[in-house]
């Protein structure tokens, strides 16, 4: 399967709700704050009309040599996504080489392409010598890697750089090989580089040692990012080389061949420019012998101070090398002065770091040059420093499959964009290793709400796939990744009927989290390379309401980095206090910057181990770092040494630190995110629980302000009516249920919002279901929504009201008409339509689907109408006033919802048991029917599973590429299953 390039494509536009000047883009999200989509694209065979409507939609067999990236066949489809992104008017990102931008097709071994160190052993037994010829290096096997990437191949000059004479005191035997050494001895001088001959006897006192000799050879990688057509005749048909990431030859290498091939007229670069969002590049997948650059060893030699030969065997270790999955020839080396071994792995980790920043740099350049910004997936998989190269880019990128949806891999990415005053950090989100056309919106959404609140800013959907006709390619279209990861998103997936009120939802949210500046509790301090997917290994500070951010010693310099009392960076995260979670890594430069902010009165939290050390082998930094922090543990005023993770949040309240948003119950497994702009302060709170919980928040500083809530699912901005105030703070019982969100706003000037009432609740207690705001006329208040019984409210008035509810009991709703939409291929099945077969059901209980009629609708996809008729129920006087929700169980799936014929707002889908709906404002006349009407879409998987030998992308069917899923995993329960009932509510005013 061939992927030519990623397009990211905004598009979707918003239902309008009544607009307020201060959130006026809460409401209605600008097209830059919108969800987008990698574009999948086979290759240049795909038909142009396809790719536009394609486009639209998101706002003859096939050869390499004809078709691939920069060819001739390409062109035409680029400038025609060009034209339709501007038709469209939405925005552009795409990667800059082919496939996810690794590579670009050039002649073999070039400047510009991949370079490595790769190595060849020679035994020298115990008493004997090597007189001869060393051989040559061989490519390292990955087989781990197969399933990612194509593999090294075997071709090329190769550079004899260094021999090592290694003396083996013990190996392990078991693979991976763990070779203990003992001395080494540079023979680099003592080879004839020609011919590669070298005599050598190992000296007399160590003649009782087994020796290796150990050849070292520069050569080019030789790794393909895209394979070549079978006839190719010339470099551009012949596929695409990894291109060198560690210097800026890289960089210029893919960026050349774009502005020769793909946009080379000077009308393609002025289109370019003005569609252009991002150039981009996703995470690195590549491999090496050993990760390498042309002049690397002297470039080692000037920055770290001395001669990399030594090291190079201790650099053979699994974290050196792609995702940390293998090392190249089966055995890793080890020293018996680690410290020596581990010095080497960080001053070779700094150094291919300041390669890489080159790369980034030049390629960051080119984009501006181009019209747009840079963007890529930074450093992670392999041995570099992502928190320092995320303030590199324009918008940094991570993804929720690489990070395994982990908050605290997102919060490494905030912090440093934070620091930098990056407001949009992406994630690509929404790839599992499951099967395509499986993913729900509710389980988008999971993806996506744990990166928004953790500081992600935009999402990027694992993606789009071309939807037009394609060689050996049945319905429902062409799908990548061999049918095993998500998301094949478009017109095909039933659920795509629904995703705009998703996408208004994300938008929305996108918007309050790239507006104003983020403001974060704490910083943990953080060095790695690679990134630790760890991190704080502990749930005590989320669950008082901590919010934290990863910094690495870039961040701590940059240029708001200051304190002021006792503040870090208070015009920009204004983080309480810094923590060191057994961090004992330090630059120079970030220890005397530790010194200044304790020295300003900064809280600094130590946790677990206090013995600091510099990076790398230099040994008077060493010493610079331990007796600079040795100075900022002795000022205990506001340092403070911690023995383990579990007394971190008493040292926090000891020392008056707080959160922004504290949870004052403190057992939630709850998110907040808070930003502040010109005219208000904004939080984000997430339910990442499986319950439903009221959790009495305690927001700091608010007290003078006035709080709105702000609804992601309508865009409407209302008044928060029920909270109290505790001095300087403002307490809010807030109730989410589980994968529910929240948004409060606390402003300083109301004046062109919604009116509050002239009095809210402080307290409720009794049957109080809900509080709804009113305007009418000029005229604001309250309403309360009452079940059976006494209920109680007391007002910020001091007035309190207690009345007694007397709703009609509920009704349940047990039958319903049923429509279901059988989604499949027509009979042509290399057409990309669908066909839509219904079947009927009157006054039928709610079941899944498979068990209302097994034998029809067991592999059913697709969208299902339920309607039911039930009459108003008659009131107890003519003054009371009724209510109503609808409760429909739980819902795995999307639904919409009609009332007498209007429809209703979006439903916030969540994984609640039981999803509710107003139904109030439409409801019949006392005495008179009321028609309810839900529609549902499911995802596409039953239908897929069902057709799975018959279903091919490129003449490879679903069940070859994925059988074992298919067969583990049942047809899925769509449908709605109830218990559907109507609670009935009484109405009073109350304000």
């Amino acid at each position: 399967m061939l992927l030519l390039f990623v397009l990211a494509l905004i598009t979707f536009s918003l239902s309008l709700a009544a607009s307020t000047p201060i959130f006026d883009g809460f409401v209605s999200p600008g097209v830059e704050y919108r969800p987008k989509f990698r574009y999948w694209l086979p290759d240049a065979s795909a038909d142009v009309d396809a790719v536009v409507r394609d486009i639209g939609e998101i706002a003859a067999p096939t050869n390499w040599s004809e078709y691939g990236f920069g060819t001739e066949a390409y062109r035409p489809i680029f400038r025609a996504v060009m034209e339709a992104t501007a038709k469209n008017g939405i925005l552009l990102d795409f990667s800059i080489g082919a496939n996810q931008g690794q590579g670009v097709p050039s002649e073999p071994e070039q400047i510009g392409l991949a370079l490595e160190m790769a190595y060849v052993n020679v035994t020298v037994p115990i008493g004997g010598s090597f007189n001869g010829t060393l051989p040559l290096s061989t490519q390292p096997v990955s087989p781990e890697l197969g399933q990612f990437m194509y593999g090294l191949e075997e071709f090329g000059q190769q550079n004899i750089s260094t021999v090592l004479a290694v003396e083996v005191l013990d190996q392990s035997g078991e693979p991976p090989d763990t070779v203990v050494i003992g001395h080494i001895i540079d023979l680099s001088d003592d080879v004839d580089p020609k011919t590669r001959f070298i005599s050598w006897t190992p000296p007399s006192g160590a003649a009782a040692s087994t020796w290796r000799l150990v050849a070292w050879y520069q050569r080019y990688t030789n790794q393909r990012s895209i394979g070549g057509g079978p006839d190719a005749r010339n470099f551009v048909q012949n596929g695409s080389w990894i291109v060198d990431h560690f210097s800026a030859e890289g960089a210029k290498k893919m960026t050349q061949f774009f502005d020769d091939y793909v946009v080379p007229e000077a009308g393609d670069k002025e289109a370019l420019s003005r569609v252009v969002k991002y150039a981009w590049e996703d995470s690195m997948e590549m491999n090496s012998a050993l990760w390498w650059t042309h002049g690397f060893a002297e470039r080692f030699r000037v920055s770290r101070g001395y001669d990399i030969n030594n090291c190079l065997p201790f650099l053979i270790r699994a974290d050196i090398f792609w995702s940390a999955i293998a090392v190249p020839y089966g055995e890793t080396f080890v020293s018996m002065n680690q410290t020596f071994a581990e010095g080497c792995n960080d001053d070779y980790r700094i150094v291919l770091q300041e390669g890489y920043e080159e790369y980034v740099q030049a390629a960051r350049e080119w984009s501006h040059a181009r019209g747009g910004e840079y963007s890529n997936q930074p450093a992670y998989n392999l041995p570099l420093n992502m928190l320092d190269s995320i303030p590199l880019l324009d918008a940094p990128e991570g993804e929720s499959f690489g990070f395994n949806d982990n908050p605290d891999i997102y919060r490494q990415m905030g912090g440093p964009a934070h620091m930098a005053g990056i407001p949009i950090v992406s994630s690509e989100c929404g790839a599992q290793m499951t099967t395509g056309y499986t993913q729900s919106l509710q389980d988008l959404l999971w993806h996506m709400r744990r990166g928004l609140a953790t500081g992600i800013t935009m999402n990027v959907l694992h993606g789009y796939a071309y939807s037009g006709t394609f060689v050996n390619t049945t319905w429902p279209g062409y799908t990548v990744f061999s049918y095993v990861v998500t998301e094949m998103w478009g017109p095909r997936m039933p659920t795509w009927r629904h995703i705009n009120d998703t996408f208004a939802y994300v938008s929305r949210n996108q918007y309050l989290g790239q507006t104003g500046t983020p403001k974060v509790d704490l910083a943990f301090y953080q060095y790695a390379a690679p990134f630790d997917p760890v991190g704080y290994d502990d749930n005590n500070l989320q669950q008082l309401g901590f919010t934290y951010d990863y910094l690495g010693p870039r961040s701590f310099s940059a240029d708001i980095a200051t304190v002021e009392n006792g503040i870090l960076a208070p015009r920009g995260p204004a983080y309480k206090g810094i923590v060191f979670n057994n961090q004992t890594k330090l630059t120079v430069e970030a220890a005397k910057q530790m010194k200044k902010f304790a020295e300003a009165g900064l809280p600094i939290f130590i946790v677990g181990k206090a013995e600091f050390h510099s990076t790398g082998n230099q040994g008077k930094d060493t010493a610079i770092v331990n007796s600079t922090m040795e100075e900022v543990i002795a000022m205990k005023r506001n340092v403070f040494v911690l023995s383990q993770a579990a007394e971190l949040p008493a040292a926090l309240i000891a020392a008056k630190v707080r959160p922004r948003a504290q949870f004052t119950d403190g057992d939630v497994n709850w998110y907040s995110f808070w930003r502040n702009t010109e005219d208000a302060e904004h939080v984000f709170l997430y339910n990442d629980g499986n319950e439903t919980r009221t959790a009495n928040v305690s927001f700091e500083g608010t007290a003078s302000r006035i709080p709105y809530v702000l609804d992601a699912w309508t865009g409407d901005v209302t008044p928060l009516l029920l909270y109290s105030l505790d001095g300087p703070n403002m307490n809010v019982p807030v109730t989410l249920v589980p994968n529910q969100t929240a948004v409060i706003a606390f402003v300083s000037n109301s004046y062109s919002l919604a009116p509050q009432p002239a009095a809210v609740a402080t307290a409720i207690g009794g049957g109080i279901e809900a509080l709804r705001y009113t305007h009418a006329a000029s005229r604001s208040g309250m309403l309360a929504y009452l079940s059976s019984g006494p209920s109680s409210i007391h007002l910020s008035n001091n007035k309190t009201l207690n009345l007694t509810g007397g709703p009609p009991p509920p009704l349940r709703l047990p039958v319903w008409n049923i429509t279901v939409n059988d989604w499949q291929s027509t009979e042509d099945r290399y057409s990309m339509d669908t066909a839509v077969k219904s079947h009927h059901y009157k006054d039928r209980e709610l079941v899944a689907w498979k068990e209302l009629d097994p034998e029809t609708l067991t592999n059913t996809s697709g969208t299902a109408d339920y309607s039911v008729e039930f009459d108003m129920p008659s009131t107890r006087s003519p003054q009371q006033r009724l209510g109503g929700r609808i409760h429909l169980g739980p819902i795995k799936d999307s639904i919409r919802v009609w009332m007498n014929g209007n429809r209703l707002p979006p439903v916030d889908l969540t994984s609640s048991p039981d999803i509710v709906v107003d139904i109030t404002d439409h409801l019949a006349a006392a005495g008179q029917s009321n028609k309810l009407r839900v529609e549902l879409v499911s995802t596409l998987y039953n239908r897929v599973r069902a057709e799975k030998d018959m279903i091919w992308t490129f003449g490879i069917p679903a069940s070859l590429a994925n059988n074992a899923y298919f067969e583990e995993n049942p047809p899925r329960d769509y449908g709605l299953v109830g218990p559907a009932w109507v609670e009935w509510l009484e109405i009073v005013e109350v304000v």
